[in-house]
C-alpha cells in the first residue's frame, strides 16, 4: 500500500508539471488544439506499449467497458463542464468546488467497493480537501459574473462526482482486470474519440485549430508528462485503495505553487492561507501514509 502512496504522490508531481506546460501551450496556441495534441501523443504511446504486451484475450474481460466509461466521465465530461463552469461562476468557486473531489472518492468507494475509511484516512482526506481549497481561492482570481445563478454552483459539484465516478470506475476495472496498461490506454483512447467527435460536429471548434511547427515540441512534452501522470495513478489504482490514491493525487495546486516560485519567478507573496493550507496537505499525506504503513 506504501507503493501507492509513493506512485499518487509522484502522479501529483507530474500533473503539476504537466499543467504548467499546458498554460504555456494555452497561451501559445488554444485549448482545443492543446488538448486533442497531448491526448493523441498519449495514446499513441499508450497503444505503441499496448499492442505488443496485452493478449487479446484481455479485450473481451468486462473490465474494458469500465475503462472506456471512465473515460468518458473524466477527462472528456469533467474538462466540458469545468470550461463552462469557469465561464459562469469564475476560476476561485469553480476549483474549490471541484477540489471536493477526493471527498466524493472516499464515499463511493466505501459504498460500490466496500473498502475502509479508517479515521486516520478520513481525516487526511478532510484535511487534503480543505488545503487544496485554500491554495485554489487564494490562487485563482474570481473572473466570474457578479449575479451568479445558484445552479451554476451544480456543475464543478458534478464535475467532481464524475471525477470521482471516473476513479472508482478505473478501480472497479482494475479488480477484475489487473491490467494499468489496458486501462490507461481505454482511457486515453476514448477520451481521444470524444475530442475527435466534438471536432467532427462543431465547426468553431475546427476554425479554431492552428499550429505553428516551434510549439509542436512543447505540446509533445506536456503530452508526455501528462501520459507518465495518468500512468502512475493507474498503477497506484492497481496497488492500492481508491480512497487513498484520489487525494494523494490530488495534490497538483501545491506543487504548481511550488513550481511557480521555482521555476516561472513567481514573487507574489505567500499569504496566511497558502501556509495554512500547505500545514493542511501535509497533515493529510502524513496522516493517511502512517496508515497504509501500518
Amino acid at each position: 500500500m506504501i507503493q501507492a502512496a509513493v506512485l499518487a504522490l509522484t502522479a501529483s508531481i507530474l500533473i503539476g508539471a504537466t499543467t504548467i506546460l499546458l498554460t504555456e501551450c494555452v497561451k501559445r496556441t488554444n485549448p482545443v488544439l492543446t488538448m486533442l495534441v497531448v491526448t493523441l501523443v498519449g495514446t499513441i504511446v499508450f497503444m505503441s506499449l499496448a499492442l505488443p504486451t496485452i493478449p487479446l484475450s484481455y479485450l473481451k474481460s468486462p473490465a474494458v467497458w469500465f475503462f472506456v466509461i471512465a473515460g468518458i466521465f473524466s477527462p472528456a465530461l469533467v474538462r466540458w463542464i469545468y470550461l463552462v463552469s469557469l465561464k459562469r461562476i469564475g476560476a476561485s468557486i469553480s476549483s474549490s468546488i471541484l477540489a471536493t473531489g477526493p471527498a466524493f472518492t472516499a464515499i463511493i468507494a466505501v459504498v460500490f467497493l466496500k473498502e475502509q475509511a479508517t479515521l486516520s484516512i478520513a481525516l487526511g482526506i478532510t484535511a487534503i480537501v480543505c488545503g487544496i481549497i485554500f491554495f485554489e481561492r487564494q490562487h485563482n482570481e474570481d473572473s466570474g459574473p457578479q449575479n451568479r445563478r445558484k445552479r451554476d454552483l451544480l456543475l464543478p459539484l458534478l464535475a467532481a462526482l464524475f471525477f470521482s465516478l471516473a476513479v472508482v470506475l478505473r478501480k472497479k476495472g482494475l479488480l477484475i482486470l489487473d491490467s494499468p496498461l489496458l486501462g490507461v490506454t481505454a482511457g486515453f483512447g476514448t477520451s481521444l474519440l470524444v475530442y475527435l467527435l466534438m471536432l467532427l460536429f462543431s465547426a468553431k471548434m475546427r476554425r479554431s485549430i492552428s499550429i505553428a511547427k516551434k510549439d509542436l515540441p512543447l505540446l509533445v512534452g506536456t503530452g508526455v508528462f501528462m501520459t507518465a501522470a495518468w500512468f502512475c495513478i493507474f498503477k497506484a489504482l492497481s496497488t492500492g485503495d481508491a480512497i487513498v490514491v484520489t487525494p494523494l493525487a490530488s495534490l497538483h495546486p501545491l506543487v504548481v505553487v511550488g513550481f511557480s516560485k521555482l521555476f516561472l519567478k513567481d514573487q507574489s507573496e505567500v499569504s496566511p492561507k497558502i501556509i495554512l493550507g500547505a500545514v493542511l496537505v501535509v497533515t493529510g499525506i502524513v496522516l493517511i501514509t502512517i496508515d497504509q504503513a501500518r
